[in-house]
């Protein structure tokens, strides 16, 4: 199974305002398995409140992404190219709801968060469906980006 990755660093939050800062799509006949992913936020004002961060499946995708190539992070099969459809930074929240069952957190808006789960533990996305990183910031934000990211499985 190869693995691949995408980082992004997001535009800057807006307050009580969901934004989806990265999306992978699962290829049609085959599933994912999420492996790792990562939210870092940088506020330096200590009156900014957490930030909500949903990770998982969604029941639709962004149409407001910006589409990217995701890096491949091993060496064996090093002509397989991944077969997912991966976009970050969208410039408007889309369709879709949070699937009940996967991970919310708050995250302090100085502070990150890194999951990293074994191969018997991670989740696996099914065919055609949608994963996210979707943060919605507490109702006072000053100027917070987000560093967020993946690793899955193919």
């Amino acid at each position: 199974m190869p693995n691949y990755s995408y980082s992004t660093v997001t535009a800057t939050l807006v307050a009580s305002t969901a934004y989806t800062a990265l999306e992978i799509k699962a290829p049609a006949t085959t599933g994912i398995k999420i492996k790792k992913w990562w939210v870092e936020l940088n506020s330096v004002t200590s009156t900014d409140k957490q930030v909500l961060a949903q990770i998982g499946q969604f029941s639709a995708g962004v149409t407001t992404l910006t589409a990217v190539t995701p890096a491949k992070v091993d060496w064996g099969d090093a002509s397989l190219a991944s077969q997912c459809t991966v976009g970050v930074n969208a410039t408007t929240e889309g369709a879709g709801t949070f699937t009940s069952g996967y991970e919310q957190h708050s995250i302090g808006a100085s502070s990150g968060l890194t999951i990293w789960d074994p191969d018997d533990m991670c989740w696996q996305i099914p065919p055609n469906a949608f994963f996210r990183i979707r943060l919605t910031p507490g109702s006072a934000l000053t100027t917070t980006t987000a560093a967020v990211g993946c690793a899955w499985g193919e």
